[in-house]
Protein backbone atom coordinates (compact mmCIF):
# COMPACT_ATOMS: atom_id res chain seq x y z
CA UNK A 1 0.00 0.00 0.00
CA UNK A 2 1.73 3.50 -1.05
CA UNK A 3 2.03 6.05 1.81
CA UNK A 4 2.30 8.77 -0.74
CA UNK A 5 0.23 10.45 -3.11
CA UNK A 6 2.43 12.53 -6.17
CA UNK A 7 0.57 15.42 -7.83
CA UNK A 8 1.51 17.55 -10.32
CA UNK A 9 1.67 21.18 -9.32
CA UNK A 10 -1.12 22.87 -11.36
CA UNK A 11 -3.15 19.93 -9.77
CA UNK A 12 -2.41 20.63 -6.19
CA UNK A 13 -2.32 24.51 -7.01
CA UNK A 14 -5.92 24.00 -8.20
CA UNK A 15 -7.00 22.07 -5.21
CA UNK A 16 -5.65 24.71 -3.23
CA UNK A 17 -7.23 27.54 -4.97
CA UNK A 18 -10.72 26.15 -4.83
CA UNK A 19 -10.56 25.25 -1.36
CA UNK A 20 -10.06 29.04 -0.01
CA UNK A 21 -12.41 30.37 -3.09
CA UNK A 22 -15.25 28.37 -1.28
CA UNK A 23 -13.98 30.23 1.68
CA UNK A 24 -15.16 33.62 0.01
CA UNK A 25 -11.26 34.59 -0.87
CA UNK A 26 -11.21 35.85 -3.97
CA UNK A 27 -9.68 34.57 -6.97
CA UNK A 28 -6.71 36.17 -7.38
CA UNK A 29 -5.74 35.91 -3.74
CA UNK A 30 -6.95 32.42 -3.57
CA UNK A 31 -4.26 31.68 -6.56
CA UNK A 32 -1.50 33.95 -4.87
CA UNK A 33 -1.88 31.42 -1.46
CA UNK A 34 -2.15 28.43 -3.92
CA UNK A 35 1.06 29.63 -5.73
CA UNK A 36 3.23 30.35 -2.14
CA UNK A 37 2.18 27.01 -0.57
CA UNK A 38 2.78 25.08 -4.33
CA UNK A 39 6.30 27.22 -4.39
CA UNK A 40 6.95 25.86 -1.13
CA UNK A 41 6.71 21.86 -2.33
CA UNK A 42 8.67 22.48 -5.18
CA UNK A 43 11.88 24.47 -3.67
CA UNK A 44 11.25 20.85 -0.60
CA UNK A 45 10.22 22.60 2.17
CA UNK A 46 6.88 20.47 2.60
CA UNK A 47 6.34 21.40 5.99
CA UNK A 48 4.96 25.02 4.63
CA UNK A 49 3.19 23.77 1.68
CA UNK A 50 -0.51 21.68 2.03
CA UNK A 51 0.05 21.23 5.20
CA UNK A 52 -0.31 24.94 6.30
CA UNK A 53 -3.72 24.71 4.34
CA UNK A 54 -5.60 22.87 7.32
CA UNK A 55 -4.75 25.97 9.69
CA UNK A 56 -6.00 28.55 7.33
CA UNK A 57 -9.06 26.73 6.72
CA UNK A 58 -10.16 26.64 10.19
CA UNK A 59 -8.97 30.29 10.75
CA UNK A 60 -11.32 31.45 7.68
CA UNK A 61 -14.48 29.03 8.85
CA UNK A 62 -13.88 30.52 12.39
CA UNK A 63 -13.29 33.96 11.28
CA UNK A 64 -9.96 34.37 12.96
CA UNK A 65 -8.59 35.29 9.56
CA UNK A 66 -10.23 37.62 7.18
CA UNK A 67 -11.20 36.30 3.55
CA UNK A 68 -11.42 39.99 2.64
CA UNK A 69 -9.03 42.26 3.87
CA UNK A 70 -9.14 45.76 3.21
CA UNK A 71 -5.34 45.76 2.61
CA UNK A 72 -4.20 49.67 3.23
CA UNK A 73 -0.35 50.44 0.77
CA UNK A 74 0.84 53.49 1.56
CA UNK A 75 3.69 55.48 -0.14
CA UNK A 76 5.36 57.59 2.90
CA UNK A 77 8.87 57.98 0.29
CA UNK A 78 8.74 56.58 -3.55
CA UNK A 79 11.24 53.81 -2.57
CA UNK A 80 9.23 52.69 0.79
CA UNK A 81 5.82 50.56 0.97
CA UNK A 82 3.67 50.61 4.16
CA UNK A 83 0.97 47.64 4.11
CA UNK A 84 -1.88 47.28 6.95
CA UNK A 85 -2.58 43.73 6.12
CA UNK A 86 -5.60 44.12 8.17
CA UNK A 87 -5.45 40.15 9.65
CA UNK A 88 -5.84 38.59 6.11
CA UNK A 89 -3.53 35.56 4.67
CA UNK A 90 -0.19 36.94 5.27
CA UNK A 91 0.69 35.49 1.75
CA UNK A 92 -1.37 37.72 0.04
CA UNK A 93 -0.28 41.48 1.66
CA UNK A 94 4.02 39.72 1.41
CA UNK A 95 3.64 39.33 -2.18
CA UNK A 96 1.96 42.21 -3.10
CA UNK A 97 4.26 44.12 -1.18
CA UNK A 98 7.47 42.62 -2.41
CA UNK A 99 5.96 43.13 -5.66
CA UNK A 100 6.14 47.10 -4.36
CA UNK A 101 9.45 46.98 -3.35
CA UNK A 102 10.81 45.04 -6.37
CA UNK A 103 9.27 48.18 -8.47
CA UNK A 104 10.45 50.67 -6.59
CA UNK A 105 14.16 49.51 -6.58
CA UNK A 106 13.51 48.90 -10.42
CA UNK A 107 13.38 52.91 -11.01
CA UNK A 108 15.23 54.17 -7.87
CA UNK A 109 17.96 51.10 -6.95
CA UNK A 110 16.41 49.97 -3.86
CA UNK A 111 12.84 49.24 -2.25
CA UNK A 112 11.64 48.72 0.88
CA UNK A 113 8.41 47.05 2.68
CA UNK A 114 6.72 47.16 6.11
CA UNK A 115 4.15 45.05 6.90
CA UNK A 116 1.99 44.60 10.01
CA UNK A 117 -1.04 43.25 11.27
CA UNK A 118 -0.39 39.92 9.08
CA UNK A 119 -0.17 36.58 9.27
CA UNK A 120 2.19 33.40 8.77
CA UNK A 121 3.02 33.32 5.57
CA UNK A 122 4.62 30.28 4.42
CA UNK A 123 7.82 29.73 2.65
CA UNK A 124 10.13 33.06 3.25
CA UNK A 125 12.07 32.69 0.01
CA UNK A 126 8.68 32.92 -2.26
CA UNK A 127 8.73 36.38 -1.86
CA UNK A 128 12.21 36.81 -1.56
CA UNK A 129 13.16 35.19 -4.92
CA UNK A 130 10.54 37.63 -6.80
CA UNK A 131 13.85 39.68 -6.85
CA UNK A 132 15.85 37.67 -9.16
CA UNK A 133 14.24 38.10 -12.22
CA UNK A 134 14.80 42.09 -11.99
CA UNK A 135 18.41 41.72 -11.06
CA UNK A 136 17.59 42.58 -7.83
CA UNK A 137 18.54 41.24 -4.19
CA UNK A 138 15.64 40.29 -2.11
CA UNK A 139 15.69 40.14 1.43
CA UNK A 140 13.06 38.94 3.41
CA UNK A 141 12.16 38.87 7.39
CA UNK A 142 9.54 38.27 9.63
CA UNK A 143 8.50 37.54 13.02
CA UNK A 144 6.29 34.62 14.79
CA UNK A 145 4.82 33.45 18.00
CA UNK A 146 6.88 33.24 20.89
CA UNK A 147 8.70 29.97 21.16
CA UNK A 148 12.56 30.78 21.45
CA UNK A 149 14.85 31.80 24.20
CA UNK A 150 17.23 34.56 23.71
CA UNK A 151 20.54 33.11 24.87
CA UNK A 152 21.02 32.86 28.67
CA UNK A 153 17.03 32.73 29.09
CA UNK A 154 14.60 29.77 30.10
CA UNK A 155 11.82 31.69 29.11
CA UNK A 156 10.12 32.38 25.27
CA UNK A 157 10.01 35.91 24.29
CA UNK A 158 11.52 35.24 20.08
CA UNK A 159 10.07 33.45 17.62
CA UNK A 160 11.65 31.20 14.94
CA UNK A 161 11.52 34.19 12.88
CA UNK A 162 12.70 33.38 9.57
CA UNK A 163 15.34 35.14 7.08
CA UNK A 164 15.02 34.57 3.38
CA UNK A 165 17.81 36.44 0.91
CA UNK A 166 17.88 35.69 -2.64
CA UNK A 167 20.45 36.41 -4.63
CA UNK A 168 20.60 36.33 -8.61
CA UNK A 169 23.37 34.24 -11.49
CA UNK A 170 24.41 34.28 -14.23
CA UNK A 171 24.30 30.66 -14.68
CA UNK A 172 24.74 28.90 -11.31
CA UNK A 173 21.81 28.37 -9.48
CA UNK A 174 20.90 31.33 -7.41
CA UNK A 175 21.90 32.27 -4.27
CA UNK A 176 19.07 31.47 -1.47
CA UNK A 177 19.17 31.19 1.78
CA UNK A 178 15.49 30.42 3.60
CA UNK A 179 15.90 29.84 7.34
CA UNK A 180 14.43 30.36 10.30
CA UNK A 181 16.85 31.87 13.01
CA UNK A 182 15.99 28.94 15.35
CA UNK A 183 17.77 25.41 15.28
CA UNK A 184 15.28 23.99 13.53
CA UNK A 185 11.14 25.37 12.75
CA UNK A 186 8.54 24.64 15.03
CA UNK A 187 6.38 22.80 12.12
CA UNK A 188 9.41 19.82 12.01
CA UNK A 189 9.25 19.63 15.59
CA UNK A 190 5.45 18.91 15.30
CA UNK A 191 6.20 16.51 12.00
CA UNK A 192 8.79 15.10 13.88
CA UNK A 193 5.95 14.32 16.83
CA UNK A 194 3.73 12.74 14.16
CA UNK A 195 6.72 10.42 13.04
CA UNK A 196 7.74 9.30 16.19
CA UNK A 197 10.93 10.42 15.38
CA UNK A 198 13.39 12.31 17.86
CA UNK A 199 14.76 15.96 17.18
CA UNK A 200 18.48 16.51 16.38
CA UNK A 201 20.28 17.39 19.34
CA UNK A 202 20.80 21.21 20.29
CA UNK A 203 17.51 22.16 18.87
CA UNK A 204 15.57 22.60 22.67
CA UNK A 205 15.23 22.64 25.66
CA UNK A 206 12.38 21.48 27.95
CA UNK A 207 10.39 23.32 30.41
CA UNK A 208 13.78 22.97 33.31
CA UNK A 209 16.35 23.81 30.73
CA UNK A 210 17.38 20.36 30.21
CA UNK A 211 18.29 19.75 26.43
CA UNK A 212 16.15 17.31 25.08
CA UNK A 213 15.85 15.41 21.83
CA UNK A 214 11.72 14.68 22.70
CA UNK A 215 9.47 16.94 20.02
CA UNK A 216 6.94 16.93 22.72
CA UNK A 217 8.99 18.15 25.40
CA UNK A 218 10.31 20.86 23.39
CA UNK A 219 7.16 21.81 22.38
CA UNK A 220 6.35 22.34 26.10
CA UNK A 221 10.27 23.80 26.05
CA UNK A 222 11.83 26.48 24.43
CA UNK A 223 13.52 26.43 20.95
CA UNK A 224 17.24 27.38 20.73
CA UNK A 225 18.39 30.19 18.32
CA UNK A 226 21.09 29.09 16.15
CA UNK A 227 24.40 29.32 16.89
CA UNK A 228 24.40 30.52 20.66
CA UNK A 229 24.82 34.07 21.53
CA UNK A 230 25.07 35.24 17.82
CA UNK A 231 22.39 33.67 16.89
CA UNK A 232 20.41 35.16 19.10
CA UNK A 233 21.22 38.80 18.31
CA UNK A 234 20.30 37.46 14.82
CA UNK A 235 16.95 36.44 15.78
CA UNK A 236 16.20 39.52 18.26
CA UNK A 237 17.17 42.04 14.68
CA UNK A 238 14.55 40.19 12.76
CA UNK A 239 11.94 41.15 15.53
CA UNK A 240 13.08 44.19 15.58
CA UNK A 241 12.87 44.36 11.69
CA UNK A 242 10.07 42.69 11.37
CA UNK A 243 7.63 44.20 14.41
CA UNK A 244 8.97 47.10 16.13
CA UNK A 245 10.08 48.53 13.27
CA UNK A 246 6.75 48.04 10.78
CA UNK A 247 4.49 48.56 13.95
CA UNK A 248 3.53 45.18 14.34
CA UNK A 249 3.35 42.93 17.50
CA UNK A 250 6.45 42.48 19.06
CA UNK A 251 8.26 41.29 22.11
CA UNK A 252 6.54 38.13 22.49
CA UNK A 253 3.14 39.86 21.95
CA UNK A 254 2.79 38.22 18.33
CA UNK A 255 0.25 35.08 18.66
CA UNK A 256 -0.37 31.53 16.46
CA UNK A 257 -2.89 32.69 14.85
CA UNK A 258 -3.81 28.69 14.55
CA UNK A 259 -3.89 28.11 18.63
CA UNK A 260 -4.86 31.65 20.03
CA UNK A 261 -8.66 32.39 20.36
CA UNK A 262 -7.22 36.31 22.12
CA UNK A 263 -6.94 38.42 19.44
CA UNK A 264 -5.28 38.92 15.63
CA UNK A 265 -1.69 37.32 15.61
CA UNK A 266 0.20 40.37 14.40
CA UNK A 267 3.22 39.10 12.78
CA UNK A 268 4.99 41.44 11.15
CA UNK A 269 7.31 41.36 7.73
CA UNK A 270 10.39 43.88 6.59
CA UNK A 271 11.24 43.67 2.95
CA UNK A 272 14.70 45.02 1.20
CA UNK A 273 15.30 44.75 -1.98
CA UNK A 274 18.38 46.16 -3.92
CA UNK A 275 19.03 47.24 -7.76
CA UNK A 276 22.41 45.02 -8.69
CA UNK A 277 23.47 47.77 -11.01
CA UNK A 278 22.92 50.41 -9.13
CA UNK A 279 26.50 48.99 -7.82
CA UNK A 280 27.85 46.90 -10.45
CA UNK A 281 26.51 46.46 -14.16
CA UNK A 282 24.12 43.26 -13.69
CA UNK A 283 26.08 41.02 -15.93
CA UNK A 284 29.44 41.97 -14.63
CA UNK A 285 27.56 41.26 -11.09
CA UNK A 286 26.34 37.84 -11.61
CA UNK A 287 29.47 36.63 -13.54
CA UNK A 288 31.27 36.93 -10.01
CA UNK A 289 28.48 35.58 -8.18
CA UNK A 290 29.06 32.21 -10.86
CA UNK A 291 32.77 32.89 -9.66
CA UNK A 292 31.70 32.92 -6.33
CA UNK A 293 29.82 29.95 -6.07
CA UNK A 294 31.88 27.52 -8.38
CA UNK A 295 34.84 28.24 -6.07
CA UNK A 296 31.95 27.16 -3.02
CA UNK A 297 31.31 23.88 -5.10
CA UNK A 298 35.49 22.80 -5.44
CA UNK A 299 36.04 22.69 -2.24
CA UNK A 300 37.48 19.36 -1.08
CA UNK A 301 34.50 17.89 1.73
CA UNK A 302 35.40 16.64 5.39
CA UNK A 303 34.70 13.30 5.62
CA UNK A 304 30.85 12.58 6.05
CA UNK A 305 29.69 15.06 3.73
CA UNK A 306 29.51 14.28 0.01
CA UNK A 307 29.86 17.63 -1.96
CA UNK A 308 29.97 21.14 -0.89
CA UNK A 309 26.84 22.73 -1.73
CA UNK A 310 25.69 26.79 -1.11
CA UNK A 311 21.72 28.01 0.19
CA UNK A 312 19.59 27.34 -2.54
CA UNK A 313 21.73 24.68 -4.97
CA UNK A 314 19.87 21.54 -3.54
CA UNK A 315 16.29 23.90 -3.75
CA UNK A 316 17.21 24.40 -7.32
CA UNK A 317 17.37 20.86 -8.28
CA UNK A 318 14.95 19.48 -6.20
CA UNK A 319 12.18 22.39 -7.96
CA UNK A 320 13.55 20.81 -11.11
CA UNK A 321 12.76 17.34 -10.21
CA UNK A 322 9.36 17.62 -9.04
CA UNK A 323 8.25 20.00 -11.67
CA UNK A 324 8.91 16.83 -13.74
CA UNK A 325 7.54 14.16 -11.37
CA UNK A 326 4.99 15.89 -9.32
CA UNK A 327 4.71 16.55 -5.63
CA UNK A 328 4.93 13.56 -3.30
CA UNK A 329 2.61 13.92 -0.82
CA UNK A 330 2.46 11.90 2.54
CA UNK A 331 -0.63 9.94 2.96
CA UNK A 332 -1.64 11.78 6.42
CA UNK A 333 -1.28 15.01 4.59
CA UNK A 334 -3.77 13.92 1.66
CA UNK A 335 -6.08 12.32 3.72
CA UNK A 336 -6.67 15.62 5.99
CA UNK A 337 -6.88 17.79 2.83
CA UNK A 338 -9.26 15.22 1.39
CA UNK A 339 -11.14 15.50 4.30
CA UNK A 340 -11.00 19.66 4.51
CA UNK A 341 -12.19 19.74 0.51
CA UNK A 342 -15.12 17.23 1.03
CA UNK A 343 -15.66 19.55 3.73
CA UNK A 344 -16.37 22.27 1.34
CA UNK A 345 -17.07 20.35 -2.00
CA UNK A 346 -13.64 20.48 -3.25
CA UNK A 347 -12.70 16.41 -4.74
CA UNK A 348 -8.80 15.89 -3.78
CA UNK A 349 -7.28 15.55 -7.11
CA UNK A 350 -6.38 11.98 -8.41
CA UNK A 351 -2.83 10.87 -8.54
CA UNK A 352 -0.68 11.61 -11.77
CA UNK A 353 0.39 7.83 -11.41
Amino acid sequence: MTTETTLRPDQLRTFIASVLKRLDVPAEDAGIVAGCLVFAHLRGFDTHGLPCLAGYVECLEQGRIKARPDLRIERPMPWTVLVDADNGLGQIAAYRAMQLAVEAAGTLGVGAAAIRRSNHFGAASCYSTLALPKDCIGIVTSNAAAAAAPFGALEQLLGTNPLSVAVPTLNAPPFVIDMATTEGSRKKVRQALQRGVPLPAGWAVDRDGNPTTDPLAALDGVMLPFGGMKGSAVTLLLDILAGVLTGAEFGGRVLSVLTNQERESGNGNFMLVLKVDSFLPAAEFKARMDEELARVRALKPVKGIKEVIYPGYKEHFTEAARREQGIPLPAAVVEEARQFGERHGVAFPMTTE
